[in-house]
């Protein structure tokens, strides 16, 4: 009978593939290439994940579960200057310049889920998870949900395309602008709904 992979084992593997992937894509990904690249055998990847969909589920999984440490508890918790500070704080660990390799690994299996014929679904749980968490946020500040909805999807997306930007453009610079811009804009319109009290 053989024995079953050890969890620490396959953790430590996919650290070591995250690594590797930084440069490279999803789409060049094989079995032997990835083997050949961490110097080990293809039987060891076959044994630790099976095929090469599920251990690109795996990286992918481990890539995203990157944010779950930015994950405040309670939106309810923030005042609109704690929001601000914890969403700056968020970007600036996401422009270094690994997170921005990561990312683009995300947006690269995102974009491939939806024509998938066994599509992950992880990327549209990520984005549903923020938008809720911002909609949330909105509504503990006083903003009706159905005010709150559509403002939170707006600012999420602008976030996911600020991400993208920084991913295709590597301008720094430009895109903490832009983040800031559209944070600033984003609380402004927030104390304008509730000084007009909607």
């Amino acid at each position: 009978m053989a024995r079953p992979p050890k969890p620490e084992r396959k953790t430590e593997l996919l650290d070591q593939i995250v690594e590797y992937l930084l440069d490279k894509t999803f789409a060049s990904l094989s079995f032997r290439t990835l083997a050949d690249g961490l110097g080990i055998s293809s039987y060891v990847l076959v044994y630790h994940f099976g095929n090469r969909e599920e251990l690109i589920n795996e990286i992918v999984r481990h890539i995203e579960a990157r944010h779950d440490a930015m994950k405040p508890e309670n939106p309810e918790d923030l005042t609109p200057e704690g929001f601000r500070e914890w969403l700056r704080e968020g970007w600036n660990w996401l422009l270094i310049d690994r997170n921005r390799n990561l990312q683009r690994l995300e947006f690269e299996a995102a974009v491939q889920d939806p024509v998938s014929p066994a599509p992950r679904g992880s990327a549209t749980r990520k984005f549903a998870f923020w938008h809720s968490f911002i909609t949330d946020w909105l509504v503990a500040q006083g903003v009706p949900r159905e005010r709150a909805d559509p403002a939170a999807r707006v600012f999420t997306s602008s976030l996911y395309g600020l991400q993208y930007d920084y991913v295709l453009n590597n301008d720094r610079a430009a895109v903490e602008q832009a983040v800031d811009l559209s944070l600033d804009l984003f609380l402004q319109s927030l104390e304008t709904s509730l000084q007009r009290g909607r």
